[in-house]
């Protein structure tokens, strides 16, 4: 019986001091780019990052829009585009998970949704230019 008080009291400043230690890291952050090269306007798009869902507004063609969010954990993108047309295109690409931030491009095209850029260190690299 007289184990159990020192062991709860243990327990109890384990998680204290834990809980203080996550405090001074921030946490994992993630950017996500949604570019529209298709032709037409994109009327509705959503991207999901397991409960996380990013709703973006119309995008003009030629235009984009970028999201940031907090990393869940493990997981990977779902995008799905609806376009001017009606025509919807979908895509399941990235991965993403704790302890790395990520900066990802996603490019809406013709006929497909493309993961067209992913940097696990979240540092843009620009687009090579012809």
């Amino acid at each position: 019986m007289k184990k159990w008080i020192p062991c709860s009291v243990l327990l109890v400043c384990a998680i204290v001091f834990g809980s203080w230690l996550h405090s001074f890291f921030p946490p994992d952050i993630g950017v996500v780019i949604l570019e529209n090269d298709c032709g037409q306007d994109i009327v509705e798009a959503t991207i999901r990052i397991r409960e996380i869902e990013l709703v973006f507004p119309k995008i003009p063609d030629g235009d984009f829009c970028a999201a940031r969010y907090e990393i869940p954990g493990d997981s990977h993108y779902e995008v799905l585009v609806t376009l001017e047309s009606g025509k919807t295109m979908s895509l399941e690409s990235g991965y993403m998970t704790n302890g790395a931030d990520t900066f990802d491009v996603m490019t809406v095209q013709k006929n497909q949704v493309v993961h067209r850029l992913s940097q696990p260190s979240g540092l843009l690299v620009p687009k090579e230019t012809p």
